[in-house]
């Protein structure tokens, strides 16, 4: 009996984002891989192979066939896990976390490094996914906005070969659309799912979200030809909240933090995205295809914070007294406004043996932020009682202070600042390859190829912050209370103000009305280009037991930046320029032990480009107290090491299988930054001791770890039904450390590097019936460090994170199925707190709350 693919096959196709240990193919090198053997094929074709059993087969011949070390979520659909985007999917893939805020992936990391080691492509070629324009770093791929339907499969290449771009010290994800020559028949599929987020805050009540997509495809002129059309839309709903959260330090006789109180957030998050691509085949020699990707968001998210402020607290009888109260509103306003990438490409064989490739792709995006804020104040003085279990503070209030702290009428208004920002990223690529394959499948093969890519972004930003009105004006009617009781507050009330009237009342009233304004027009507006010529030449040997890959890469990265580092407004450009050469070998071999067992080998040295704000930004303003930065021109890249080895088993006819594999990354060059110690003086004349921030190059940094990986596609060994269970986990053991360097050039101290998370595991079970089908699935991350200071006075962490989600499937027939999903099932909860090493204590905690979400929906498939 022949394997087949049925109506449910989509659905439970989704299983690849929890079986990763499953991986498939990747498209890194065109030479022949070695098939697989007889045995495991005659052993598939004896079952009908269904939903998440065809799913694991598919991943697991593909990751057989691979060139190198790699994991891929191999699945037509990529949407029946209530993952919120492309982000959150592919952090089911072993070694691969996702970098989040406010509750939502943003980027992706490998082998516990951050985004900004990571090359992400569409369908093998880079696309202008501009990251947001207020993130750290500008080199990731931002993929919040994207749904995980997007594309078909996601590619992780752990390892690299000669013809993979080098600036990849983590790896290289490769996004995947689908092809009309993909299925034997037209398809067509449609589903469409509502849900609602149970975390319900302030002012306004939430609403629900629904969320839908359509793919569809089909070849024509006796399968010369083909079109496949994706498209997808989100409108997402849901709050969340960071209670027990504090602010300042705390120590030195205080026993109260500066700030006590929270967060809550109310945000919508609105997407649509849709690729199309014609592909046609006129003759067998050759293949070309156009495809056009689109996708556009805007995140609108109303941030509130209500919070007893400079208590004088007294350790002895826990009291506090002469508390003021802050208030804060934003509307923050950011996305993607349109990313639109064309590209094109075909494979000629120029004869049996030789064939020729050519591919290029123009893309464009902007990302753009848009921030009012309002600052409250209220002098009080409030008193009353406070205690604290180590982590987080509760006070209470005595009898006359409670009412004045809900009491919109006691709040004035303290200050107004926008802050306006885009990034316009456009990239451009060309490339042409030469590949020579062995004759008969075995022997020596070559490939060769030329590319060149150039990457332009035009950031923009103005910034304006008033205070101290002086004209006649009434704020009063825009400051506002609610019903709402805060978590670990004994408040009744939270006071916030109507964002949208009191910023218009604000401009309104003109600079001229404050007596103390600050801010900047174009002053931190920047310019860069950057422009990589890339040549490789490689070798490829197979036999019948061995597969190897070896060459050279040569990479020129010329860089132009222009900026305006004295921030005078209106100020000419001031140009750097700057190059560097790069000669990259590597080495990925194959060892066939067995029939179902492999063995993988590889050595490679690759770059890490410095941050493109890194190289061009020009000072920012400094803040209250003192802090400010600037870019440095002048950044070397990182410089990696890499070496990787992997054990891989197949077994239950090539469905199951058990791999394990290790690696080392020595970066040398490492980007870090180094603080320099000023005094600031500021608008009181007082003198304060600060520093500035400047990005360097530096210290070394290392990083090695284990993964490893478990797909058993059916528990046999159960009686009855339960046989029909499946079960996938993964581990993986990261270590590292990053030596951080002083205003002196020496070694301050090492750490581990940003992100890194020691321990990140994933682990699911799973049922595919005749109509029933279900999943379970937990992911991990231990502790990491999301931001480093070289004295340890800034350092972020997050503490260790887990998350489990569900979903539930039921087949009506050939055409319909239904499913209910589940997202965070358990309610669990994100910490960060500022771990101080200089003082030993932290100077701020939040814990932020996002609750559940359940989603129902139906899918149409023909």
């Amino acid at each position: 009996m022949v394997s087949k693919v049925t109506a449910t096959s989509a659905s439970a196709l989704a299983i690849a984002l929890l079986t990763t240990g499953a991986q498939a193919q990747v498209q890194s090198s065109d030479a022949q891989a070695r098939p697989a053997p007889e045995a495991v094929k005659e052993a598939v074709t004896e079952v009908v192979v269904r939903g998440t059993r065809l799913s694991n087969q598919r991943a697991a011949d593909a990751k057989r066939k691979a060139a190198q070390v790699s994991d891929v979520v191999a699945s037509d659909d990529l949407n029946k896990l209530p993952d919120q985007n492309l982000a959150e999917a592919a952090s089911r893939v072993a070694g691969v976390s996702t970098f989040q805020d406010e509750g939502a992936g943003l980027y992706i990391g490998v082998r516990g490094l951050s985004q900004e080691f990571v090359n992400v492509t569409l369908d093998g070629q880079e696309a202008s996914v501009a990251p947001r324009p207020f993130d750290s770093n500008l080199r990731g791929a931002n993929l919040e906005a994207i749904p995980s339907t997007f594309v078909k499969q996601v590619e992780v290449i752990k390892s690299a070969t000669p013809d993979l771009d080098g600036d990849a010290i983590a790896g290289t994800v490769n996004l995947v659309t689908r092809s009309a020559f993909d299925a034997r028949k037209p398809w067509l599929s449609v589903g469409v799912s509502g849900g609602r987020y149970e975390e319900n805050v302030a002012p306004d009540d939430m609403k629900g979200s629904v969320k839908g997509k359509l793919s569809a495809g089909t070849t024509f002129g006796d399968g010369k030809y083909g079109v496949v059309f994706d498209a997808n839309g989100r409108s997402v709903h849901r709050d969340n909240l960071k209670p027990g959260a504090w602010f300042g330090p705390v120590g030195d006789g205080r026993a109260l933090p500066e700030e006590v109180g929270g967060y809550f957030y109310q945000r919508q998050e609105d997407s649509s995205g849709a690729t199309a691509k014609f592909e046609f085949r006129p003759v067998s020699a050759l293949q070309a295809y156009v495809s056009l990707s689109y996708f556009d968001s805007d995140i609108v998210i109303d941030k509130n914070k209500h919070a007893l402020y400079a208590a004088v607290s007294n350790l002895t009888t826990g009291t506090f007294s002469k508390a003021t109260a802050t208030g804060r509103t934003d509307k923050v306003r950011y996305g993607v406004d349109g990313s639109l990438t064309v590209a094109g490409g075909l494979d000629y064989a120029l004869t049996g043996r030789d064939t020729l490739s050519l591919k290029g792709s123009s893309s464009s995006s902007i990302s753009y932020q848009d921030d009012p804020r309002v600052d409250l104040y209220y002098a009080g003085p409030l008193s009353g009682t406070y205690s604290s279990d180590g982590t987080t503070y509760a006070y209470q209030f005595d009898a006359a202070s409670a009412p004045k702290f809900v009491n919109p009428a006691n709040y004035a208004f303290n200050g107004y600042r926008r802050y306006k920002e885009e990034l316009a990223k456009d990239v451009d690529t060309v490339r042409a390859d030469w590949t020579r394959r062995p004759a008969a499948g075995q022997g020596l093969g070559f490939k060769a190829g030329l590319k060149w890519r150039e990457t332009r972004i035009d950031y923009t930003a103005s910034n304006l912050r008033w205070r101290n009105p002086v004209a006649s004006a009434d704020f009063r009617p825009f400051i506002k209370a609610t019903d709402y009781r805060f978590p670990g507050t004994p408040n009744d009330k939270v006071v916030y103000a109507d964002i949208d009237a009191l910023s218009a009342y604000a401009e309104g009233l003109g600079a001229t009305s404050f007596s103390r304004r600050e801010g900047y027009v174009n002053g931190m507006d920047y310019r860069v280009s950057e422009a990589v010529t890339a040549g490789y030449a490689l070798a490829d040997y197979t036999s019948a037991r061995w597969r190897v890959i070896g060459g050279l890469r040569y990479e020129k990265t010329a860089t132009e930046a222009l900026n305006r580092f004295n921030r005078a407004e209106n100020a000419a450009f001031v140009t750097t320029q700057a190059d560097y050469s790069d000669l990259l070998p590597s080495v990925a071999a194959t060892y066939f032990i067995s029939d179902q067992w492999l063995l993988r080998l590889g050595a490679s040295r690759t770059i890490g480009r410095p941050d493109i704000r890194d190289l061009a930004r020009g000072e920012t303003p400094p803040n209250d107290n003192g802090i400010y930065s600037r870019g440095n021109p002048d950044l070397k890249p990182r410089r990696s090491t890499n070496l990787d080895a992997s054990l891989e088993y197949y077994f239950d006819g090539g469905r199951s299988l058990i791999s394990a594999a290790v690696f080392r990354k020595d970066i040398q060059d490492e980007i870090f930054d180094l603080q320099t110690p000023y005094k600031y003086t500021d608008a009181t004349n007082r003198v304060i001791d600060s520093y500035y921030v400047q990005p360097d190059n530096g210290g070394d940094a290392q990083i090695s770890g284990v993964e490893l990986s478990l797909v058993k596609d059916r528990l046999s060994f159960l009686p009855g039904p339960l046989a029909g269970l499946g079960f996938s986990a993964n581990l993986t053991l990261n270590d590292g450390s990053l030596d951080l360097i002083g205003a002196n050039r020496q070694v301050v101290r090492s750490v581990a590097p940003e992100g890194l998370s020691k321990k990140l595991a994933n682990a699911a079970l799973f049922y595919e019936g005749e109509h029933l089908s279900g999943r379970i699935a937990w992911r991990y991350a231990s502790a990491q460090t999301q931001q480093l200071s070289v004295d340890g006075s800034g350092d972020l962490k997050l503490a260790a994170y887990g998350q489990t989600d569900m979903q539930l499937g039921y087949r009506l027939n050939r055409h319909f199925d239904l499913s209910m999903e589940v997202w965070n099932l358990f309610e669990d909860e994100q910490r960060f707190t500022n771990a101080n090493a200089v003082k030993g204590v932290p100077n701020w905690y939040e814990g932020q709350r996002y609750g559940r979400a359940v989603w129902f929906g139906v899918n149409y498939k023909y």
